[in-house]
């Protein structure tokens, strides 16, 4: 198995418990195969049958074509994908919110000669269930009717299966999680929905996990939403959370222990919401984001598409709102990169009340139109990810505001321990340091940009 998924990823040297490794930064970061067979005589030393798996990560970015938004040493999904999916030897699952090629459904046009680069990845894992992989697709429902193409036409091949989960009639959101599963231990989660845009018109950031057994928590989750799928929703409309939920705090819950591209041992924990809808021992990320923010002591780093405190129908959701402004008081520096998308009427007063705070600094990012014309629903940053102290990140699927936490799906992984924030930080600093970036004025007057 470790040999099997050697060359997925790229190379540094053999990591030594609590240390940092050494790496040849000409290299790209990354597992080598000599890395692999040096996890595995470490987790033999004492006893492989009694011994934790250490697994490995790497961070993937998508960036918009013609910006400076590029890390040249992190790999683009578009290599990772396809790779990941030609290497899947017996059972391949993948949930998105929605799934769209240049051309499918609503608003997925695009100017003449603009690439899809999702197009040949399906046209792998339609392959890979004509070998024999079982091959299993998730979308969400209410998406579904605007984008039916590629479930539809996926779920059609032999080997392959297509379902559509009501996550409204369920619970009263929506499907929104972004990830997919490879045979029993490579996962990964990310802010990519598997969209054509996504992959080189919109700045996203996802990661690749190989470990067991964070993938057979994962897969837990899916596979209770793939039977969900297939059952009627509850006749008295969607289930209402009246638990109060109890569970260990986010440095008390057991983790995985994994492996960086620059050699850094950390530990990684998988969470989820909405709290009403988790398997067994899969703790709520909500209160495990809380706790997070309330450990910063130097620095919190923070990325969104949006951030809302209040809804449309003025629904008060200030659990996340008040941790940062603790954190501020206590005299951590605040940084928040938002995309223009934010710049609504319900929240914008919000971002600015946050943004008049000692300590806090909020950026918006404009980011040019397509040079071959107009894409509806791109050309924006749509990563979600948080660093705290250098020491403690969250990477996941959610934006920030009630219905993501509290009646969707959506999926987190937290890593704790020194480097665990290395890339996402680095990802940061491109575009809060970059050209696009807009720093907010809470006296200032901020109109949306045109989506569609």
């Amino acid at each position: 198995m470790l040999r099997r998924y050697s060359h997925l990823f790229q190379s540094p040297a053999p990591p030594v418990e609590g240390k940092r490794v050494a790496m040849n930064p000409l290299r790209k970061p990354g597992i080598t195969p000599a890395l692999l067979v040096a996890v595995g005589m470490l987790a033999c030393l004492t006893g492989c049958s009694e011994a934790e798996e250490i697994g490995s990560v790497q961070f993937v970015e998508s960036y918009p074509a013609g910006t400076s938004l590029d890390l040249a040493d992190l790999e683009e999904a578009t290599l990772v994908w396809p790779r990941v999916v030609d290497s899947t030897g017996h059972r391949f699952r993948v949930a998105s919110f929605y799934f769209s090629r240049i051309g499918d459904g609503q608003d997925a046009g695009a100017p003449p000669d603009t690439p899809d680069l999702l197009a040949p990845i399906l046209d792998k894992l339609a392959a890979a269930a004509e070998r024999g992989v079982q091959v299993q697709l998730l979308a969400d429902g209410k998406f579904h009717k605007t984008y039916p193409e590629v479930p539809d036409w996926l779920g059609a091949v032999d080997g392959a299966e297509s379902r559509i989960l009501d996550a409204g009639a369920h619970w009263g959101g929506v499907l929104h999680a972004k990830y997919f599963l490879s045979d029993d231990d490579l996962l990964y989660v990310g802010s990519q929905n598997w969209d054509w845009r996504a992959l080189d018109q919109i700045h996203e950031l996802g990661v690749l996990v190989r470990h067991p057994r964070l993938a057979a928590d994962l897969g837990r989750i899916f596979d209770m939403d793939w039977e969900l799928a297939a059952t009627d929703p509850p006749a008295g409309g969607p289930a209402v959370d009246l638990t109060d939920h109890h569970q260990d705090s986010l440095f008390e819950l057991p983790g995985a222990t994994v492996v960086t591209a620059q050699g850094d041992t950390v530990t990684a924990l998988l969470a989820a919401s909405p709290a009403i809808a988790l398997p067994k021992g899969i703790p709520w990320d909500l209160p495990l984001l809380v706790e997070m923010i309330d450990t910063a002591r130097d620095s919190i780093h923070l990325q969104l598409l949006s951030y809302g405190v209040a809804d449309r129908e003025k629904h008060l959701f200030d659990d996340l709102d008040r941790a940062l402004r603790r954190a501020a008081v206590r005299g951590a520096e605040v940084r928040i990169i938002l995309s223009n998308w934010s710049k609504t009427s319900h929240g914008l007063p919000w971002i600015k009340s946050l943004a008049v705070l000692p300590h806090v600094e909020i950026r918006f990012t404009n980011i040019p139109e397509y040079s071959g014309g107009f894409i509806p629903y791109a050309r924006v940053e749509h990563a979600k990810y948080l660093t705290v102290d250098g020491r403690t990140l969250w990477i996941g699927t959610s934006n920030w505001s009630r219905g993501y936490f509290h009646n969707s799906r959506n999926i987190s992984l937290f890593f704790r321990g020194a480097g665990a924030t290395h890339d996402p930080d680095r990802f940061f600093n491109l575009s809060w340091h970059g050209p696009y970036a807009e720093i907010v004025d809470p006296a200032g007057d901020y109109a949306p940009p045109k989506r569609h």
